[in-house]
Protein backbone atom coordinates (compact mmCIF):
# COMPACT_ATOMS: atom_id res chain seq x y z
CA UNK A 1 0.00 0.00 0.00
CA UNK A 2 2.70 2.26 0.37
CA UNK A 3 4.22 1.67 -2.83
CA UNK A 4 0.81 2.36 -4.54
CA UNK A 5 1.01 6.09 -3.09
CA UNK A 6 4.33 6.77 -3.22
CA UNK A 7 3.82 5.98 -6.96
CA UNK A 8 2.01 9.45 -7.17
CA UNK A 9 4.98 11.47 -6.19
CA UNK A 10 8.12 12.39 -8.03
CA UNK A 11 10.47 9.89 -8.37
CA UNK A 12 12.66 11.88 -6.04
CA UNK A 13 10.90 12.25 -3.34
CA UNK A 14 9.61 8.40 -4.01
CA UNK A 15 13.65 7.21 -3.76
CA UNK A 16 13.99 9.51 -0.64
CA UNK A 17 10.43 8.28 1.14
CA UNK A 18 11.81 4.62 0.01
CA UNK A 19 15.41 4.67 1.34
CA UNK A 20 13.83 6.55 4.70
CA UNK A 21 11.33 3.36 5.33
CA UNK A 22 14.09 1.19 4.63
CA UNK A 23 16.43 3.08 7.10
CA UNK A 24 13.46 2.26 9.73
CA UNK A 25 12.20 -1.20 9.08
CA UNK A 26 15.30 -2.80 8.15
CA UNK A 27 17.18 -2.29 11.51
CA UNK A 28 14.10 -2.81 13.17
CA UNK A 29 14.15 -6.55 11.14
CA UNK A 30 17.78 -7.44 12.02
CA UNK A 31 17.56 -6.99 15.49
CA UNK A 32 14.03 -8.73 15.52
CA UNK A 33 16.09 -11.94 13.71
CA UNK A 34 19.11 -11.34 16.09
CA UNK A 35 16.96 -11.46 19.17
CA UNK A 36 15.16 -14.50 18.00
CA UNK A 37 18.67 -16.38 17.10
CA UNK A 38 20.10 -15.83 20.87
CA UNK A 39 16.95 -16.53 22.46
CA UNK A 40 17.82 -20.56 23.11
CA UNK A 41 16.15 -23.09 25.59
CA UNK A 42 18.86 -25.31 26.06
CA UNK A 43 17.85 -28.46 27.93
CA UNK A 44 14.43 -29.24 29.16
CA UNK A 45 13.48 -32.83 31.01
CA UNK A 46 10.36 -33.80 32.87
CA UNK A 47 10.80 -37.85 32.52
CA UNK A 48 7.49 -38.36 30.75
CA UNK A 49 9.03 -40.33 28.40
CA UNK A 50 11.33 -42.67 30.08
CA UNK A 51 10.19 -45.77 32.04
CA UNK A 52 9.71 -46.38 35.54
CA UNK A 53 12.76 -47.70 36.71
CA UNK A 54 15.59 -46.65 33.70
CA UNK A 55 18.31 -44.50 33.94
CA UNK A 56 17.04 -40.84 32.38
CA UNK A 57 17.64 -40.90 28.82
CA UNK A 58 18.97 -37.32 28.41
CA UNK A 59 21.11 -37.09 30.60
CA UNK A 60 24.99 -39.25 30.52
CA UNK A 61 27.04 -40.47 33.30
CA UNK A 62 29.85 -37.38 34.13
CA UNK A 63 31.36 -38.85 37.19
CA UNK A 64 31.36 -42.61 37.62
CA UNK A 65 30.91 -44.07 40.95
CA UNK A 66 28.50 -46.90 42.49
CA UNK A 67 25.76 -45.64 42.00
CA UNK A 68 22.43 -45.04 39.49
CA UNK A 69 20.11 -42.38 38.59
CA UNK A 70 16.55 -44.20 38.12
CA UNK A 71 13.14 -42.08 36.79
CA UNK A 72 10.65 -43.26 39.63
CA UNK A 73 7.04 -42.42 40.47
CA UNK A 74 6.80 -39.07 42.10
CA UNK A 75 6.13 -39.69 46.13
CA UNK A 76 3.85 -37.18 46.25
CA UNK A 77 2.13 -38.15 43.21
CA UNK A 78 2.14 -41.46 41.66
CA UNK A 79 1.01 -40.78 38.06
CA UNK A 80 4.07 -38.14 37.56
CA UNK A 81 7.45 -39.63 36.55
CA UNK A 82 10.82 -37.55 38.43
CA UNK A 83 14.15 -38.73 39.05
CA UNK A 84 15.75 -40.36 42.05
CA UNK A 85 19.66 -39.32 41.49
CA UNK A 86 21.08 -42.58 42.98
CA UNK A 87 19.47 -45.97 44.29
CA UNK A 88 21.81 -46.05 47.54
CA UNK A 89 21.44 -43.99 50.61
CA UNK A 90 22.23 -39.87 51.08
CA UNK A 91 25.91 -40.31 52.40
CA UNK A 92 26.89 -43.16 50.03
CA UNK A 93 25.39 -41.16 47.44
CA UNK A 94 28.06 -38.37 47.19
CA UNK A 95 30.84 -38.52 44.89
CA UNK A 96 32.99 -38.25 47.41
CA UNK A 97 32.68 -40.92 48.62
CA UNK A 98 31.32 -43.31 45.57
CA UNK A 99 28.88 -41.80 44.35
CA UNK A 100 27.67 -40.92 40.47
CA UNK A 101 27.26 -37.54 39.21
CA UNK A 102 24.97 -37.61 36.09
CA UNK A 103 24.96 -34.60 33.97
CA UNK A 104 23.17 -32.77 30.68
CA UNK A 105 24.28 -30.13 28.26
CA UNK A 106 27.49 -29.16 26.37
CA UNK A 107 31.54 -28.20 27.97
CA UNK A 108 30.79 -25.03 26.31
CA UNK A 109 28.01 -23.95 28.49
CA UNK A 110 29.09 -20.33 30.06
CA UNK A 111 26.41 -18.30 31.04
CA UNK A 112 22.68 -19.53 31.55
CA UNK A 113 19.52 -19.79 33.35
CA UNK A 114 18.36 -22.89 34.97
CA UNK A 115 15.07 -23.89 36.65
CA UNK A 116 14.15 -27.24 38.20
CA UNK A 117 11.94 -28.91 40.90
CA UNK A 118 13.67 -30.60 43.91
CA UNK A 119 13.17 -32.83 46.74
CA UNK A 120 15.11 -33.27 49.55
CA UNK A 121 14.67 -37.13 50.60
CA UNK A 122 16.18 -36.16 54.22
CA UNK A 123 17.92 -33.61 55.81
CA UNK A 124 21.43 -34.52 54.62
CA UNK A 125 24.39 -32.38 52.18
CA UNK A 126 22.95 -32.87 48.63
CA UNK A 127 22.08 -30.20 45.28
CA UNK A 128 23.02 -29.83 42.04
CA UNK A 129 26.85 -29.02 40.08
CA UNK A 130 27.36 -26.53 37.48
CA UNK A 131 30.19 -25.52 35.24
CA UNK A 132 31.19 -29.62 35.51
CA UNK A 133 34.34 -30.69 33.64
CA UNK A 134 35.21 -33.78 35.46
CA UNK A 135 34.85 -35.68 38.99
CA UNK A 136 37.45 -33.15 40.49
CA UNK A 137 36.74 -29.53 38.22
CA UNK A 138 32.82 -28.43 39.34
CA UNK A 139 30.81 -25.55 41.11
CA UNK A 140 28.43 -26.80 43.51
CA UNK A 141 25.38 -25.70 45.15
CA UNK A 142 24.84 -27.77 48.45
CA UNK A 143 22.15 -27.97 50.58
CA UNK A 144 23.47 -28.83 54.33
CA UNK A 145 22.16 -30.52 57.34
CA UNK A 146 19.70 -28.40 59.43
CA UNK A 147 17.70 -26.68 56.83
CA UNK A 148 19.07 -23.57 56.63
CA UNK A 149 22.15 -23.33 55.15
CA UNK A 150 22.94 -23.47 51.44
CA UNK A 151 26.29 -22.40 50.18
CA UNK A 152 28.65 -22.55 46.96
CA UNK A 153 31.56 -24.71 46.70
CA UNK A 154 34.49 -25.49 44.22
CA UNK A 155 35.79 -28.83 43.42
CA UNK A 156 39.14 -28.48 42.52
CA UNK A 157 41.67 -31.09 44.38
CA UNK A 158 39.94 -30.54 47.44
CA UNK A 159 36.63 -28.70 48.45
CA UNK A 160 36.90 -24.63 48.83
CA UNK A 161 33.99 -22.88 49.81
CA UNK A 162 33.41 -20.04 47.25
CA UNK A 163 29.79 -18.26 49.06
CA UNK A 164 27.91 -19.28 52.13
CA UNK A 165 24.07 -19.00 51.94
CA UNK A 166 20.87 -19.36 54.03
CA UNK A 167 17.48 -20.29 53.13
CA UNK A 168 14.93 -22.38 55.23
CA UNK A 169 13.86 -25.44 54.01
CA UNK A 170 13.40 -29.06 55.27
CA UNK A 171 13.02 -32.61 53.29
CA UNK A 172 9.55 -34.17 51.07
CA UNK A 173 8.67 -30.38 49.96
CA UNK A 174 8.87 -29.62 46.95
CA UNK A 175 10.68 -27.18 46.05
CA UNK A 176 11.34 -24.65 42.70
CA UNK A 177 15.08 -23.75 41.86
CA UNK A 178 16.49 -20.98 39.57
CA UNK A 179 20.21 -21.02 39.09
CA UNK A 180 21.77 -17.87 37.06
CA UNK A 181 25.42 -17.58 36.04
CA UNK A 182 26.26 -14.55 35.16
CA UNK A 183 30.29 -14.38 34.10
CA UNK A 184 31.74 -15.26 37.53
CA UNK A 185 28.66 -14.70 39.48
CA UNK A 186 26.26 -17.05 40.67
CA UNK A 187 22.94 -16.29 42.22
CA UNK A 188 20.76 -19.52 43.47
CA UNK A 189 17.57 -18.99 44.44
CA UNK A 190 14.65 -21.62 46.18
CA UNK A 191 10.70 -21.48 46.76
CA UNK A 192 8.28 -23.88 47.60
CA UNK A 193 6.60 -25.36 44.35
CA UNK A 194 3.10 -23.93 45.33
CA UNK A 195 4.62 -20.23 45.85
CA UNK A 196 3.87 -18.92 42.52
CA UNK A 197 5.97 -15.62 43.31
CA UNK A 198 8.20 -14.82 40.60
CA UNK A 199 11.81 -15.62 41.17
CA UNK A 200 12.67 -11.65 40.61
CA UNK A 201 10.81 -11.03 43.60
CA UNK A 202 12.30 -13.78 46.12
CA UNK A 203 15.34 -13.16 47.45
CA UNK A 204 18.84 -14.43 47.01
CA UNK A 205 19.58 -18.02 49.08
CA UNK A 206 23.05 -18.14 47.77
CA UNK A 207 25.20 -14.93 45.85
CA UNK A 208 28.67 -15.55 45.24
CA UNK A 209 31.49 -15.76 42.18
CA UNK A 210 34.56 -17.23 41.20
CA UNK A 211 36.37 -17.05 37.96
CA UNK A 212 38.30 -20.66 37.64
CA UNK A 213 35.57 -22.43 35.83
CA UNK A 214 34.13 -20.96 32.70
CA UNK A 215 32.12 -23.63 31.25
CA UNK A 216 31.05 -27.09 31.66
CA UNK A 217 27.70 -28.84 31.59
CA UNK A 218 24.81 -29.18 34.33
CA UNK A 219 24.36 -31.89 36.92
CA UNK A 220 23.01 -33.75 40.20
CA UNK A 221 25.15 -34.16 43.40
CA UNK A 222 24.19 -36.63 45.91
CA UNK A 223 20.37 -37.95 46.53
CA UNK A 224 17.73 -35.45 45.26
CA UNK A 225 14.65 -35.84 43.56
CA UNK A 226 14.56 -33.51 40.32
CA UNK A 227 11.82 -32.57 37.90
CA UNK A 228 10.84 -30.04 35.19
CA UNK A 229 14.24 -28.98 34.35
CA UNK A 230 14.10 -25.80 31.97
CA UNK A 231 17.75 -24.13 31.28
CA UNK A 232 17.70 -21.13 28.54
CA UNK A 233 20.01 -18.09 27.69
CA UNK A 234 17.75 -16.18 29.99
CA UNK A 235 14.44 -16.50 32.11
CA UNK A 236 12.29 -15.94 29.07
CA UNK A 237 13.49 -18.49 27.25
CA UNK A 238 12.52 -21.23 29.54
CA UNK A 239 9.35 -22.03 27.52
CA UNK A 240 8.41 -25.48 25.39
CA UNK A 241 8.30 -24.43 21.36
CA UNK A 242 4.90 -24.54 19.80
CA UNK A 243 4.06 -27.78 18.93
CA UNK A 244 1.92 -29.69 16.31
CA UNK A 245 -1.88 -29.82 16.63
CA UNK A 246 -1.85 -26.43 17.64
CA UNK A 247 -0.41 -26.43 21.30
CA UNK A 248 0.38 -23.41 23.08
CA UNK A 249 3.55 -22.47 24.21
CA UNK A 250 4.03 -23.03 27.72
CA UNK A 251 5.99 -22.61 30.79
CA UNK A 252 7.38 -25.49 33.19
CA UNK A 253 4.35 -24.82 35.63
CA UNK A 254 2.04 -25.87 32.87
CA UNK A 255 4.25 -29.25 31.75
CA UNK A 256 2.50 -31.92 34.04
CA UNK A 257 -0.63 -31.88 35.83
CA UNK A 258 1.64 -32.16 38.92
CA UNK A 259 0.43 -29.52 41.07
Amino acid sequence: MIFKHLSLLPYCQVSQKIKLTLKIILPMLCLSIAIQASAVLLFHDDFEKDKIGSEPSKWEVGHEGATTAKVVADPKKASNKVLLTADKGSNQSRHDVGGSIYVVGDADWGDYVAEWDMMFPDDFYMGVVFRFQDGEKFYLSDRRQGGREYHFYKRQGGWAQVQAGMVENEPEVWYRAQLILEGDKFTFKLKERKDNTPFDKIDPATEGGDGNFKTGQFGNYGLVYMDNIFIGDSVADLVLPVEPQDKLSTTWGAIKDAY
